[in-house]
């Protein structure tokens, strides 16, 4: 049997379900299952790692220490074990070595993968999505990179021509080892180091520090990583306490700049939150006299984001440090203790503000941009080698060089994106900074680290992105839109180009350049890895908004006009929806009635309304009003074009 590629933007993810799903009615493939109902079921995941455990273990260079063996490990929102228990079978059938490290977090098991040479490695998560998802991540030597395009699409042709029977006929040929505490001890070295840490023992003494782990992987391994700092530290929301990603952690202070204290209801909603602020208010008068700092780190269920959380004792409030502001607190930390390499690099990718852009360079580095995904930045770390100095995504994947030395002894740069290793750096800049420009400056700082840049996406829903190819029609009129409205308005003198990203050719890129030659505004259209959806990313200076909008909403247009996928129940209700809008507004709770009568609804059991009406507004499409919800101009617009299924 063939099929399409199996992965989005970093594996394999979708609906944990189990065998009475209602949504399996009918479908006896679990491959069918998973690339069009979107269900992630035991038998899926078992398939899966039959195919990839070979396809690494086949692939595995005779310099690996362990060419035979494939490290699995899992963040511990499976709680029946019942996925976990299918990847390793997969594995053990597939004839590989298997090294059991229970739960871990991904960039625990990148250092041990890394450290023990074995094959590669299968990572049972959904990452930073809600509990009731779950998934399959890999990495592959050297330098625990996750795999490409291409590497990708030849792990899916394995799982499309091996048939289920073919798997299940296959006895567990390989041996099993318990590594799990081998991993976690392997980790903690590593984390003890220099470079891999800038932290010096007792540097943190005076601080109060909160670890929230989500409820993830980074449960009691964090608190024991961050010790030696000697800071006051308190773990909150753990394993255990209920679903991963819930009840605090990165995912619920995605946008957020800060968190006054004044918002009671989200600081009492999140575990994080509310430490820190009980640790910061507690101390408020020390801090203000630069006796420290208070800081959390809030990580997603697999450990490898993080957002960096400061008290502010003046204003009462949490700094709220992304991807990109620790990036920039770091390469200056870095650049005042002459540690940035010569020439060096930092990687971002083309959805970072254009203002973190401008401070890196200040600070000393050139900056290159990648397309969206942190394998992309741990790609371009292995291309600049020792002139890569950090990189990472405005979503708290961050990455920063560092050396491991193998079971033999052998000593390797290594690049891995690790959440606690950037909140424990960030810190270190954090100190830094206080010391520098004494406590209130340093709360400025934080406050807003570089000047902010317009930031603005764009999305359609339910798109056939097929039609979104280097070349074709849609492509080329998108293109045509976008440089027809930048040549007519470019501010500032700019310069457009055409700048196709080296690792992603299927992303329409333009940049626009300075009269050095440095890149001030970008414009990225790209398709999404795992859904039906089309981004459009306009990044620039604060005051290049009305511009780059404008040239954003003609490539919105014919994206509507020309990629809407007339086939998918998805891309039908939202027409039905705006048609309904059309006459007047309406009600949530009579928009969703209307979608969704009958017995399984007016589009099938998988579509649901109330999932359709948030994303026709992500969409721009409509619109919340005192009248009830009501079509924007872009949804007249659209309606009125006669495109829409």
């Amino acid at each position: 049997m063939e099929g399409p590629r199996l992965q989005g933007t970093d594996g394999v993810r979708g609906l944990a379900a189990g065998a009475d799903h209602p949504l399996l009615r009918g479908e006896a493939d679990a491959r069918r299952a998973f690339l069009e109902r979107g269900l992630f079921t035991e038998p899926f995941a078992e398939h899966y790692a039959f195919a990839a455990s070979g396809w690494l273990t086949e692939r595995a260079g005779e310099d690996l220490l362990s060419p035979g063996a494939v490290l699995v490990a899992w963040d511990p929102r499976d709680a029946a074990g019942g996925f976990a228990g299918a990847v390793l079978r997969g594995a053990l059938r597939s004839g590989a070595h298997v090294l059991a490290a229970g739960v871990l977090p991904t960039p625990a098991a990148a250092v041990y993968l890394q450290a023990a040479g074995a094959a590669g490695a299968l990572l049972l998560t959904a990452s930073h999505n809600p509990a009731d998802q779950n998934g399959i991540k890999i990495l592959r030597p050297p330098g625990a990179q996750k795999l490409l395009p291409a590497e990708d699409e030849e792990i899916s042709r394995r799982v499309w021509g091996t048939a289920w029977e073919e798997v299940q006929d296959v006895p567990e040929r390989g041996p099993c080892t318990d590594v799990a505490a081998e991993a976690r001890a392997v980790y903690l070295h590593h984390m003890s180091q220099l470079p891999n840490r800038w932290l010096r023992e007792g540097d943190l003494a005076g601080w109060s520090v909160v670890l929230d782990p989500a409820r993830g992987a980074w449960s009691g391994l964090a608190l024991e990583a961050a010790a030696p700092a000697g800071a006051w530290t308190r773990e909150v929301n753990v394993l255990g306490e209920g679903p991963v990603n819930e009840g605090g952690g990165v995912v619920a202070l995605e946008g957020r700049r800060e968190v006054a204290g004044r918002d009671a209801g989200l600081i009492r909603a999140h575990a994080g939150l509310m430490a820190l602020f009980e640790a910061g208010r507690a101390r408020a008068e020390d801090l203000r006299s630069g006796k420290g700092f208070a800081a959390a780190g809030v990580f997603d269920a697999d450990g490898d984001r993080a957002y960096t959380l400061v008290y502010d004792p003046f204003e009462d409030a949490a700094r709220v440090l992304g991807g990109d502001e620790v990036l920039v607190l770091q390469a200056r930390f870095l650049a005042g203790l002459g540690e940035l390499p010569e020439g060096g690099r930092a990687v971002l990718t083309i959805e970072s503000d254009a203002g973190a852009a401008a401070a890196l360079a200040e600070a000393g580095l050139g900056v290159v941009f990648a397309p969206v995904g942190d394998k992309w930045i741990l790609h371009a770390a292995g291309r600049w080698g020792d002139r890569f100095a950090l990189g990472g995504e405005e979503s708290g994947h961050t990455v920063v060089p560092g050396l491991l030395a193998d079971a033999e002894g052998r000593v390797a740069r290594l690049a891995v994106g690790d959440g606690l290793k950037s909140f424990l750096n960030t810190c270190a800049a954090v100190r830094w900074l206080g010391e520098e420009k004494g406590a209130r400056e340093a709360y400025r700082v934080l406050a807003e680290p570089f000047p902010r840049g317009y930031k603005k996406s764009l999305y359609a829903y339910h798109v056939d992105r097929s039609r979104f190819a280097p070349g074709g029609e849609v492509w080329e009129a998108v293109g045509r839109a976008i440089w027809e409205r930048v040549e007519r308005s470019c501010p500032g003198g700019a310069v457009p180009r055409w700048s196709p990203l080296q690792d992603d050719p299927a992303v329409l890129y333009l940049m626009m350049e300075d009269a050095q030659g440095r890149p001030v505004a970008t414009i990225g259209v790209r398709n999404s890895g795992t859904e039906s959806r089309i981004g459009i990313s306009l990044r620039g200076p604060a005051g290049w908004g009305e511009a780059l909008a404008a040239a954003g909403g003609a490539a919105l247009r014919e994206i509507l006009a020309r990629m809407k996928d007339e086939d998918s129940p998805h891309a039908r209700a939202e027409g039905a929806l705006l048609r309904s809008l059309g006459k007047a507004p309406r009600e949530a709770s009579a928009l969703d009635a209307e979608l969704g009568r009958g017995a399984e609804g007016r589009f099938g059991a998988a579509v649901r309304p109330d999932r359709v009406r948030r994303e026709a507004a992500r969409g721009g499409l409509i619109e919340e009003t005192r009248e009830g919800w009501a079509l924007t101009g872009l949804g007249r617009w659209y309606l009125e074009a006669g495109t829409c299924p």
